[in-house]
């Protein structure tokens, strides 16, 4: 991650036809408020959706899978004697490892269904009515995993192409993403995607074994993250699939590595404070956040502005899952058109604010608005300065465009 200051707290811009000011400024900071989940010292593995966290948990003496419901606190769980780890969700549907087949309940009807009968599928993944998951495979001389997708609409199992061996697939939309290697042959590790709608699979980077590890992938909308071990410790990369350009998100010297991405958002643990925290980054706006308790966080999850991870603070050898809500300092930005006419002048202004959920205009004529995008007509000759304020829970921003519009 490339460390930028925060907004400075003014802003100019000028230019020879330009003839207004941009004053930005900030009050309050980013912060990741905290909740603890879960009290028993048994739980891994989180993730969430929604208002539901989902986990694997051993407190009854075997791995099940747990999950509550935020909004009022009820918890769940399978029951099978076989081990349950690794689960996914999506909406209201939860699958998981059970064993080494795929199951899957439907939060909405509580049926629990099976999906594979092969007894070596793990690590599932979901999205929509699309599930991902390896199965292992060998021969004499090998062994090797193969990538399956099962689709919940049609009930059919495909196998997804890969180079060589599937490791930990994600899925968002049409396009699958994992890590293939080859540990027989040479020992390449690839990030590899494959686009449902083309049947098309496509190399996005390559590791060598011996001095350029490649680990897991994750990917939301275009974007690809993976952890890379170059330059002598792990850092975190994301693959931009409309630019085809690879960024490199943190340059400390120390290891980040599980990235997660949701929005604009990349999650990982990183140990750079002399232990694992959970740090968070705004590819927008470019402020990191993390947390500060001095145990061991790993293992993170992201939906929209909530975090889940595994925290060890309450013993080396008993795991909690807790949850953060990310406040990233919001950044006050707007358009207008049209920005020059004659009296009567009807502006459209468009927020273009990151990470606000309030927003107070000053139009420059004493009228206001708290809409989103307001419509303002403006009704006297004159040159109007126009404010936005924009507020989340982590503060206030202002921008204060000088002059901005111009009614003749």
């Amino acid at each position: 991650m490339r460390h930028k200051e925060k907004l400075c707290s003014i802003a100019i811009a000028s230019a020879a036809m330009v003839l207004f000011l941009i004053l930005v400024s900030s009050t309050a900071s980013a912060s990741i408020t905290e909740k603890w989940i879960t009290n028993h010292g048994t739980a891994s593995n989180p993730a969430i959706y929604g208002n539901t966290i989902v986990w694997q948990d051993s407190r009854n003496g075997n791995w099940d899978i747990y999950i509550q419901d935020l909004s009022n606190k009820k918890q769940i769980h399978t029951t099978n004697p076989a081990y349950q780890t690794d689960p996914a969700i999506y909406g209201n549907t939860v699958v998981w490892a059970d064993g080494f087949d795929i199951y899957m309940q439907d939060l909405s009807t509580k049926k629990q269904t099976r999906i594979t009968t092969s007894g070596v599928a793990s690590v599932p993944d979901i999205y929509g009515n699309r599930i991902v998951y390896d199965k292992s495979a060998a021969n004499d001389n090998e062994s090797w995993h193969e990538l399956y997708m099962y689709d919940l609409s049609t009930k059919k199992e495909t196998q997804i192409p890969t180079i060589k061996s599937s490791n930990s697939p994600a899925i968002y939309g049409n396009s699958i993403v994992w890590l293939d290697f080859d540990l027989f042959n040479g020992g390449d590790y690839y990030i590899c995607m494959y686009d449902l709608s083309t049947k098309k699979r496509t190399q996005i980077t390559k590791g060598d074994r011996g001095s350029d590890v490649i680990g897991m992938p994750d990917i939301y909308g275009n974007r690809i993250v993976y952890d890379a071990y170059r330059n002598k410790n792990w850092d975190i990369y994301m693959y931009d699939l409309s630019t085809k350009k690879e960024t490199r998100i943190t340059t400390n010297k120390s290891d980040s590595v599980g990235s997660v991405i949701y929005g604009n958002t990349i999650v990982w643990q990183d140990n750079r404070n002399g232990n694992w925290d959970i740090y968070a980054y705004d590819l927008v706006t470019h402020q990191q956040i993390h947390t500060a308790d001095k145990s061991i966080q790993i293992e993170p999850a992201i939906f929209n502005n909530k975090i889940v991870w595994t925290d060890y603070r309450n013993g080396q050898d008993k795991p909690d899952i807790y949850m953060g809500t990310i406040s990233f300092l919001p950044v006050a930005a707007f358009t207008a058109s049209p920005t020059t006419g004659p009296h009567s002048l009807n502006v459209q202004f468009t927020d273009k604010s990151t990470d606000a959920y309030y927003w107070s205009w000053d139009f420059g004529d004493k009228s206001t608005s708290t809409l989103q995008s307001p419509v303002h007509k403006y009704t006297k000759a004159g040159k109007y300065t126009v404010t936005l304020k924009v507020k989340n829970a982590a503060g206030s921003n202002t921008v204060k465009k000088t002059n901005y519009i111009t009614v003749k």
